[in-house]
Order: structure tokens, then sequence, then C-alpha cells
């Protein structure tokens, strides 16, 4: 018989064995296929109220999968399998988001449904807090542009947030956005983004707000605040934590206030894009943690202080104003940190010379917009080696400088404006053939490119004095702009040299040259294309019927040449035709059949560019222009639309459809056929800025609208059978069948020939390609904003992972 004492160890194993075999269970109950049900139950809830037209993203959310910790974008506790964090940035969901479906979500701490279509929110409201979970850190629903928040209550069941982002989503209804924030959020809060959320007061005389005593980051970009910077934000003294503050792209007036001096902490200052005057004061030097300063596009005067060399973590500084004057101080050739370098302004000028670049190692980014001249060694190798170099207006030239051909590692080449005549030759050939963006115009270069092959994505060398041939490209070219220039000869070595396979450019403008000969018949290769501009060169012959193969085609001008016999081209293909000029020419012959011809076509109101269902993608272009007696410029961002049918033989009825054309903005009818009354439908245009119906047989009133009766009347004139305002009063009875103009009109290629489904109008292009591809100011604004965004992510990651 076993005493006592022996049994003690049995014990041990026997209470050993059930202990392990109770963990063994636990774990295993925790292994896949057994999530938490209540949490999916949850997430189920929530994905009935989310539509997925374009992608299969919770094809894995299925009721049949029993594990919720593999479906897409749920992120689980190894140990408890509990949810603890939801990511579905940027998955082309809509619908609604069903923020109490996620809050039974115990442990769930992150929440990221940023960049999607979700175009409504459960408010949450009737529910009790108490059932709601608590423990939400980080909520992202930033960049839902059609979610329009019309109460921020909802806020106030996230009692442990420590970052909000609601960047890009309409609260332009929170007219007291502030206290709302200030009153529902907790003191916790350490990160607080509304950037382009249309608010327009940043309450500037409110002296105090708490949530900002612990606040890290604050993004109040893009807004619409008109007044002085906000006491609430620079008077608080010592008392605030605050590192990032991104007030840039508003109208905030007034000057910097020294206030700002107390922020010790403060590692990111953007104020770009406001009214902000007065000088730029020499105290910001005394910054020693400021890594970003953003100054770009303000008000300031005076000189830029030399004080911002003691800026020595700098990495990024940016500083313009068309009222800054001198040199760039030779200190910030002290900032060894600095990685991205932009300094412009009319008014600003003088002479850089090594000094200014001295220890500028870490450079990646260099962009100077000002008469800026060089006073550089010939063998000066600088210190860096720069990813983008920007040199606008500045004196670079005549003779393109040795020290660029150092840079080994540039995505992008620019100097424009900047006195520059002659290039080296093969040499810079060859070394620009490896840079993605390559802009070279407005300066005076002469070089024969007949022998060159361009290789760079996007090239800007229009405006100068280059000559020759046309140069080839190879496939990897998608913007060619070389309008301006003196290439000579045929166009054939451009067009049909045979390039590997299928190429990709999108945008051709060989306009203003002295190209000669016909058009050649091989577009065959070039159904790609969008923008196909040839204007006012000595080019002959017909149209060859290759030129029906580009589908894709949205402008097509070909004016101002000696192109010659019928316009047979088969146009019913390209559907997305917006611009086709093909005047001053000698063609002769009828408009061919398959164009709009008799009667207006019942589906004209079916492009879908003009109703507004789909957008069109292309280059945002400009230009100036004459258009009907009125001086306009003119901004196509791919929705904007003038429908011109003038001058010809139309008849038939104005179609009531037009009232679904939602986005245009001129119409000209006059001087056809047309009967009938005028639809009451096109009082609906609301964008509609030129009418002209004048010289039909057009009867009746004339639709009440405040746009309709704003035009002249020299806008309805030649309609005997119209009345009601403008016009003074009925010139007598309508009568539908009122006697036609039997006059037939021999409309005249060799004079013009404008038509098309978009545009139709005399129109020289003095700038094309303007907001973001050829207007300098815009093209960099938007580059350096991609750049912002990009700090901010860093910011992003550094406030998370601090916490």
């Amino acid at each position: 018989m076993l005493s006592s004492t022996s049994q003690i160890p049995i014990l041990c194993l026997l209470l050993l064995f059930l202990l392990s075999t109770t963990i063994f269970q636990t774990c295993n109950s925790a292994q896949p296929g057994n999530c938490n049900e209540k949490d999916r139950s949850a997430l189920l809830n929530f994905k009935l109220g989310v539509d997925t037209p374009s992608s299969n993203t919770l094809s894995s959310w299925s009721i049949n999968e029993k594990d919720c910790c593999s479906w897409k974008g749920v992120q689980c506790d190894n140990t408890t399998r509990r949810v603890t964090a939801l990511d579905l940035h940027q998955q082309y969901l809509e619908g609604e988001i069903n923020l109490y479906s996620l809050f039974q979500i115990q442990f769930l701490t992150y929440l990221d449904l940023s960049f999607n279509g979700f175009t409504a929110l459960n408010h949450l409201h009737g529910y009790s807090n108490n059932n709601l979970s608590n423990n939400i850190h980080y909520l992202d629903l930033s960049f839902n542009r059609d979610l329009h928040l019309d109460s921020l209550h909802w806020l106030s069941n996230f009692s442990s947030l420590k970052s909000l982002n609601l960047s890009q989503i309409n609260l332009q209804n929170q007219t007291n956005w502030l206290y709302s924030i200030d009153m529902l959020l907790p003191p916790s809060l350490l990160e607080l983004r509304l950037s382009s959320c249309h608010l327009t007061n940043i309450f500037p005389s409110t002296k105090h707000v708490s949530f900002t005593k612990s606040l890290v980051t604050l993004d109040l970009s893009a807004n619409y605040f008109d007044s002085e910077l906000p006491a609430w934000l620079f008077d608080r003294g010592g008392d605030m934590n605050i590192m990032h503050i991104d007030l840039s792209l508003n109208f905030l007036q007034g000057q910097i206030p020294k206030s700002l001096l107390s922020y010790s902490k403060l590692e990111s200052l953007r104020l770009s894009y406001n009214e902000l005057n007065g000088s730029i004061p020499g105290w910001l030097g005394q910054h020693q943690n400021l890594k970003y300063l953003s100054l770009v596009d303000n008000l300031f005067h005076g000189s830029i202080p030399s004080s911002l060399g003691n800026l020595s973590s700098l990495v990024d500084l940016g500083i313009s104003s068309e009222f800054l004057t001198g040199n760039i101080p030779t200190s910030i050739g002290k900032l060894f940190n600095l990685k991205s370098l932009f300094i412009g302004g009319n008014s600003l000028s003088g002479v850089l010379s090594e000094k200014h670049f001295s220890k500028l190692s870490n450079l990646e980014t260099l962009f100077l917009d000002a008469t800026f001249s060089f006073d550089l060694d010939s063998k000066w190798i600088p210190p860096f080696q720069l990813n983008g170099l920007i040199l606008s207006h500045t004196i670079l030239g005549p003779k393109f400088p040795a020290w660029i051909h150092t840079q080994r590692s540039l995505e992008y080449l620019e100097f424009p404006n900047s006195r520059v005549s002659s290039v080296d030759g093969d040499t810079f050939w060859r070394f620009v053939a490896n840079i993605t963006e390559i802009n070279m115009s407005h300066n005076n270069i002469s070089a024969d490119l007949s022998n060159v092959t361009l290789n760079s994505e996007i090239i800007f060398m229009n405006d100068n004095n280059l000559g020759g041939g046309l140069p080839r490209i190879s496939e990897n070219v998608v913007f060619l702009d070389l309008h301006a220039n003196s290439f000579a000869g045929s166009i054939s070595p451009l067009i049909c040299h045979k390039i590997g396979r299928e190429n990709s450019l999108d945008y051709l403008s060989i306009s203003y040259n002295l190209l000669t000969g016909e058009i050649p018949d091989c577009w065959e290769n070039w159904k790609g294309l969008s923008f196909l501009l040839m204007e006012s060169n000595m080019l002959t012959g017909e149209l060859p019927p290759s030129m029906e193969s580009l589908i894709d085609l949205l402008i097509l001008d070909l004016h101002n040449n000696s192109l010659s016999g019928d316009f047979s081209l088969d146009l019913s293909n390209l559907t997305n035709m917006e611009f086709i000029h093909i005047g001053e020419n000698n063609f002769s012959g009828a408009v061919p059949v398959k164009m709009p011809h008799g009667p207006i076509p019942t589906c004209i109101n079916k492009f879908r560019s003009m109703d507004g269902a789909e957008k069109t993608t292309h280059y945002p272009f400009e230009f100036n222009l004459y258009f009907k007696g009125q001086e306009l410029e003119y901004h196509d961002y791919g929705l904007l639309r003038t429908l011109d049918f003038s001058a010809n033989s139309l008849s038939g009825n104005i179609a009531k459809e037009i009232g679904n054309m939602k986005n245009l903005e001129s119409l000209d009818l006059s001087q056809n056929k047309l009967v009938g009354e005028i639809p009451d439908t096109i009082s609906v245009l609301s964008f509609l800025s030129f009418l002209n119906l004048s010289n039909n047989n057009l009867v009746g009133q004339i639709p009440v609208g405040t746009q309709l009766q704003s035009f002249d009347i020299s806008c309805y004139a030649g309609n005997p059978g119209l009345c009601g305002a403008p016009l003074a009063v009925c010139y007598h009875e309508p009568n539908p069948d009122e006697g036609h103009n039997d006059t037939d009109k021999e409309d005249s290629f060799r004079q013009s020939l404008y038509f098309g489904m978009g545009v139709g109008f005399a129109v020289g292009f003095w700038s094309i390609c303007g907001p973001v591809f050829f207007n300098r100011t815009w093209r960099h604004t938007y580059f350096r904003f991609l750049s912002t965004i990009l700090d901010k992510l860093h910011e992003f990651v550094a406030v998370r992972s601090s916490n």
C-alpha cells in the first residue's frame, strides 16, 4: 500500500495532465476556422450594406467560411482569434458604412475604410453607448468623396480615439464643426485630419479649445477659410505638444505669429497657397526640430532670411512669393539633411555659386523658378545626385551646362524659359533618353533631330528652333509636344517607322512647323492616340483611310494646311471625339453621309461625356479664343462640352432629350432649317453659358428659365414665330408649318468646315494641355502635392508607431 506521501507525485501528474489537456483544448479552439462568432456575425452584417460593383474584394467574406480571420482586410489576435483591425482602404467599395455592426466587434482598435465610394453612414442614432465598442483608436474614412455628413454626433461613441481622418468628406453643413469636435472627441486625440472637407469657418477669434492640448498632428488644408490665422491654434503658448500643422491651400491672411516659437516640438509647418503677408520671420530659424517648412505661393515681401540656414534638421524647404526680392542666402547651402528645395518668385534674382550647394549632399529634388544665374566652374561636380531638377525662368544658357550631365539618377528634367540655345549634340540626347520626363520648351535651342530617337515618356520640346526632319520615338513615349519649331519635310519618318511592339503614344502635337507632303497611310500603329494636332503646316493631299483606325481620338486638328479632295473618312466609330477642326484647307464635296446630317439625331443626348454619366479621362487642356463674338478662356477637365451644328442644313425639331446633356455649356444651332418649338427641357441646362438659335424657323414661347431669358435677343433673331422674353413681343401667331427657307446654302469646304460630336468652331490653340501637363505652375503644384501626400503618410506611420 502506498503511503500518503508517495501519492503526491501521482496527484501532481494527474493535475498536470488535466491542465495540459485544458490548454490544448483552449489553443485548439483558437485555431483557424474558429474565429469569434460574434465578430464574424458583425462583419457579415456590415457586408450587407456594401456594394462591390467593380471588384470582388469581399468574395472571401462568405457565410460558409467560418474563419473570418482569413477574410480580406481582417486582422485577428493570434492567441484569442478576436478581430482587432479592419483595413479595406482603396477597395472600390460603395454603399453604406454600418458603424453599428462594426461596433459590435469588442476588440476592434483599427478601422480604415478610406479611398472608397461610400455614400452613406449609419449614424448610430437610438443606440446606447453601453452596447458599443469603445476600443477603436484609429478611424480613417477619408477620400470617400460622395459621403456627406450632416451630423458629427456619432463621434461621441469613440471614447478611446487617437487618430481621426475625415479628409475629402463633405462637411459643409457643419457650421460649428470646431465646437462639435471639441465637445465630442476625447482628450486622448493625437491626430486630426480634415483636409478638403468644404469647411468655411476656422473661428479665428476663438481663444481656447480643449482637444488641442494632446494633439500632435492637425491637418485643415484645402478648405475655404478666408480669415486670419486662428487664435485657438497659435495663441496657446507652451501647453501644446503639436508637431505637425498643415493649413495650406486656404485663404488665410495676416502674418506668421511669433507665438509659434513656443511650439518647441514642431516638426512640420505647411502654410503654402494662402495670402500670408509681411516678411518671412527670421526667428523661424530657431525651430531646431523643424523638418518640413512650406511657405509656397503667399504674399511675403522682403528677402529670404539667412537664419533659415540654422534649421539643421530640415528635410523639405519651399518658399515662393511674387514680392520676395534678393538672392538665396548662401546659408541654405549648409542644410545637409535637405532633400527637397523649392525657391521661386518673379522678383528674386542673383548669382548662385557653388557655396549655395556646398553641403547639400542629400538633396534629391531642386526646383528654382526665378531669374537666377549661375557662376559655377565648368568642371564642377555637385555633392548631390538628384532625381528631379527644375530650373524654370532661370538664366541657364546659352549652352546647356555640363554639371547637369553628372546627374545620373534624374527622373524628370525641366528647364523651360531658361535662355538655352545649344546642347552638346549626341551626348545630350543620350543623356535625356533615360529620363522619364523632359521639358525644354520655350528656349531657342537649335538642333537637327533627323537621326534622334526620343525615349522619355513625357516630352515638351515646343517653342524652340529645332529643325531637320521629325525625330523617331520609342514605344515608351506617351506625350510628345513638338509644336512651334522648324521641322521640315514629311511626317512619315515619325509616323511610319516600326517600333517593335505596340506603342504608348497618347498625345502628339507637331503643329506650327514647316512640314510638307501628304499624310501617310500608316495610322493603324497609333490606335491609342487621344490628341492629334497637326495644324498650321503645309501638308497636302487627301486624308488616308487608316486614320479611321484612331478609335480613341478625342481631339483632331488639321486646320490651316493645304489638304484637298473629298473628306471621305468614316468617323462613325470615333465615339470619343470631342473636337475636330479641318478648316482653312482645300477640301471639296459634301459633308460625309456618316456624319450627323439632316435632322438632329435623337440619340445625341446619349453621348456619355455630355450627360455626365461618365467622365472622360484625358489630359486637361486650356486655350483662349474668340468664339461667337466673345473672348473666352476655355478649360476642359473631361466634362466640358460645346455643341456647334451652325450653318448646315439641319432640319426637323430640336429633340426634347437635349435636357439630358447636363454638362453642355455652349449650344449653337443657328442658320439651319429647324422647326417647331424650343423644348422646355433646355431650361434645365444649368451650365449653359452660350446659346444661338437664330435664323431657323422655330416658333412658340421661349421656355422660362433664368439663363434663357438672360441671353441676348440676337440669340433668337430670325425666327419670326418665336415670342416671350427676352424678345419684347411676339411677332405673330406661331405656325409650325411656317415657310421654310428654300434658299440652299452652299457651304464651301474652301472657307472652313467645323463639325463633330463635341466642339466645332474656328479656334487657335495657343496653349494646349494646360493645368497639369502644360501649365508650369499647376503641374509642379500637383507634383509637390503628391510629394506632400507621401510626407503625410510618413507622419501617419511615425505617429501611430510611437503610440
